[in-house]
């Protein structure tokens, strides 16, 4: 009889334990589903905002391309930054995901607009100053706002 009383015991402050320990875990759960909201929601924000900082980005480079290819008489430099000016925010985009996609993305958006153009263009890059090598050798997203923005100004008169 008393050993069946302990056991009784003890099964009822297990299961005491239990459920208040079932009830701490519930609130812990609710905390971290209403931060994973929240994070959720400012990760949208970030998101958009970047989306909205290449479109205008890629805007400007569009802008400065054309007008800078009216007044360029380098012909050559003009065709092979036209598949990446055009491309500007899939490039972007894919470096993003992760390091060493900018080249594989620019090599497929040349090769799309002109079989061999991307050859070319690297064999023009590596004929540049040091910092635009630099830049287009960085193989990721900073790299390539800073090669498109040195080459396009280089493609002033």
């Amino acid at each position: 009889m008393i050993f069946s009383l302990f056991i009784v015991i003890v099964f009822v402050v297990l299961s005491v334990y239990y459920y208040f320990r079932s009830e701490k875990l519930a609130v812990e759960l609710k905390g971290i589903k209403k931060e994973a909201s929240i994070i959720k929601k400012e990760s949208k924000v970030m998101i958009d905002a970047f989306a909205i900082v290449v479109k205008k980005n890629e805007d400007f480079i569009h802008f400065r391309f054309k007008a800078a290819q009216e007044n360029c008489k380098d012909n050559e430099l003009i065709v092979l930054l036209t598949p990446l000016v055009t491309n500007y925010a899939t490039i972007c985009r894919e470096s993003l995901r992760g390091k060493d996609e900018m080249h594989k993305i620019a090599k497929k958006c040349c090769e799309n607009y002109q079989s061999g153009s991307f050859k070319r263009l690297t064999i023009y890059i590596n004929s540049q100053e040091s910092h635009i090598k630099r830049a287009w050798n960085s193989n990721n997203l900073k790299g390539f706002v800073t090669f498109m923005e040195s080459m396009v100004l280089s493609l002033k008169p």
